[in-house]
């Protein structure tokens, strides 16, 4: 067994730091009859790597330094779940079950130790998935059923999903997210085209969806769960988040009760809840239909 010390750490962050984006790594592994092997990774933030798939082998990441963005998707590209792994966080690492689809953003420069199942095998890689294009914006509007069809109305918004953001426990069910004690809060994933339709503006049309000064109460329903709130994993896009939080305070004389976070962790609700209304059209629903009548028509008129 070798042990990470600093001739081992030095050498990986001076070698990531000769250019942007650049990984480097360490390979502990010493033996084919090794039961995992292992890796030691230099990263340097905007570092990429592709969402791919192992098909016989589990996979653990446990963070050193800095802060990863671990995701993992189901086979339409959809996410699964995502969290950030970092030791200021708490959240030392992500377990990645075999064949499933995962990829990794770097946040901060970091250090990362990879341990694959079995021992090694060059390029032991099963394809790598064709995400949906599109950037990702999670909004927080109440139950998340009404607050889905909404979205999926709006003309630039290529692909929705419904969960689970920012919470504090692993792979929450829906049973236990009810109970308000796992800090999640019920969660739309949007992913939209920024050509048909601009974030500042979906902003605008998330904020007529709320009432933005009502905490954890949206309609008739009431608990943390259906608090409000906008979720972002591009840092790129606070100021717009920001701009948009002023223009809308100034519409009212309470204070806000939206939060504006960074997403940290969400993991998808069970299949029953994506596209809810689709598969129930009379089923419960907080909005009106006039709302949904209004994201039919409004970025056509903006554009």
């Amino acid at each position: 067994m070798q042990i990470i010390d600093n001739h081992i750490i030095q050498p990986l962050k001076e070698a990531a730091q000769q250019s942007p984006r650049l990984r480097m790594n360490y390979n502990f592994h010493q033996s084919l009859q090794d039961r995992c092997h292992r890796f030691l990774n230099a990263l340097c933030p905007g570092t990429v790597i592709p969402v791919h798939h192992h098909p016989t082998k589990d996979e653990t990441f446990v963070i050193l330094q800095g802060s990863v963005r671990v995701t993992t998707y189901n086979d339409d590209g959809t996410i699964q779940c995502t969290s950030v792994i970092s030791p200021a966080s708490g959240r030392l690492g992500a377990d990645i079950p075999k064949n499933v689809w995962h990829g990794l953003d770097c946040l901060e420069p970091s250090l990362l130790l990879e341990c694959k199942e079995g021992p090694f095998v060059e390029h032991e890689v099963d394809g790598i998935l064709d995400l949906p294009q599109g950037k990702d914006i999670f909004l927080a509007g109440g139950c998340f059923w009404g607050t889905e069809k909404y979205f999926k109305q709006i003309r630039g918004v290529v692909q929705t999903a419904v969960g689970f953001a920012n919470g504090h426990t692993a792979d929450p069910t829906y049973q236990q997210v009810y109970t308000d004690q796992t800090g999640y809060a019920e969660t739309v994933h949007v992913k939209y085209n920024p050509d048909l339709i601009s974030l500042d503006f979906l902003l605008q049309l998330f904020f007529k969806a709320i009432d933005p000064t009502s905490l954890n109460r949206q309609g008739p329903d009431e608990g943390t769960r259906y608090r409000t709130g906008v979720y972002y994993t591009d840092p790129a896009d606070l100021p717009v988040i920001e701009n948009a939080f002023v223009r809308e305070q100034a519409r009212h004389s309470q204070p806000l009760a939206v939060e504006k976070l960074p997403l940290e962790t969400y993991y998808a609700a069970e299949e029953y809840h994506q596209d809810y209304l689709d598969k129930n059209p009379d089923g419960y629903c907080h909005l009106p239909q006039s709302l949904f009548d209004l994201a039919r028509t409004a970025n056509a008129a903006h554009q």
